[in-house]
């Protein structure tokens, strides 16, 4: 299924659409230099895969990657890589060798770098790198190290916490480290955070309901079962509609978007409980 999305053109988009919130079909074009015809027929197959969501407003019609997609991760993992590619390519090699130098040198104690800033883009005076250390004791003698290697490199030493602490606060400096290109540290996961763990409420939600449903089948009085499956039911459409950027006030909204909107009926019995789980299983992906 993968290799159906990244296509040449499809993850031009997909790069694109990661950095940028709901632009339109001529936006996508003009940016990624497509003719309107091709990102017409790449983004008619990346919503067929639900990578890329769509919305309407007026008259406009708008995009966004579908960070709850299961290749979601996958697809920025490999963005990632490209980034990192051409800018070690850009700098010549000078990231890749820092990052292998304080790998080396602390061990234990690095736990990735960021770089950031104007060497991003083309003119650039400094190298700024933020690196992530978990003793800063030691940082004055590195920092000399780190000199020798090229006099354009312009260390902030710090921790993931600070990160994290940095754009709560939304804090520049620290929007800026995290949008940067990362050597051994996974930036996405801060990134994306609160996303993620949207997504993972999802997940659990889905599977509450799931084991609502499965408790009837060893509970099978009555009144416990209409009671449970009932739940276990709205759980699991609750979290469908939240998968799909649906978010009801109660349970009558859930069952008419549930029906209206994905085209499905409130199950009533448990085998009809289970089909639908199983339909929409590949959401714990």
């Amino acid at each position: 299924m993968l290799s159906k999305i990244i296509t040449i053109v499809n993850f031009r988009i997909l790069k694109f659409l990661i950095k940028r919130t709901e632009p339109s079909l001529s936006d996508i074009a003009r940016c990624t230099k497509t003719t309107k015809a091709n990102t017409f027929y790449a983004l008619k197959s990346l919503l067929k895969e639900n990578i890329v969501r769509k919305t309407i407003k007026g008259k406009t019609h708008l995009y966004k990657f579908n960070i709850f997609h299961p290749y979601s991760k996958i697809i920025i993992d490999m963005v990632e890589e490209e980034r990192q590619s051409s800018y070690n390519e850009k700098l010549g090699n000078i990231p890749m060798i820092i990052h292998s130098f304080l790998a080396t040198s602390l061990k234990k104690e690095y736990q990735g770098c960021i770089f950031f800033g104007s060497s991003l883009v083309d003119k650039y005076k400094d190298i700024d790198v933020f690196i992530l250390i978990k003793n800063k004791k030691k940082t004055v003698a590195l920092e000399k190290k780190l000199k020798f290697i090229n006099r354009k490199i312009s260390p902030i030493f710090g921790s993931e916490g600070e990160i994290k602490i940095g754009i709560k606060n939304e804090d520049m400096l620290y929007k800026n480290i995290i949008e940067g290109v990362s050597f051994g540290f996974d930036a996405a996961k801060i990134k994306y955070q609160d996303l993620f763990l949207k997504k993972q409420d999802i997940i659990e939600r889905f599977i509450i309901g799931y084991r609502e449903i499965l408790s009837c089948l060893e509970f099978k009085e009555r009144e416990y079962v209409k009671l449970h499956l009932d739940r276990g039911i709205m759980d699991v459409i609750y979290a469908i509609l939240n998968y799909f950027d649906f978010f009801p006030r109660n349970d009558k909204e859930a069952i008419s978007l549930f029906k209206n909107s994905l085209k499905e009926s409130k199950p009533k019995t448990i085998k009809e409980a289970f089909c639908t789980i199983e339909k929409y299983g590949w959401i714990l992906r």
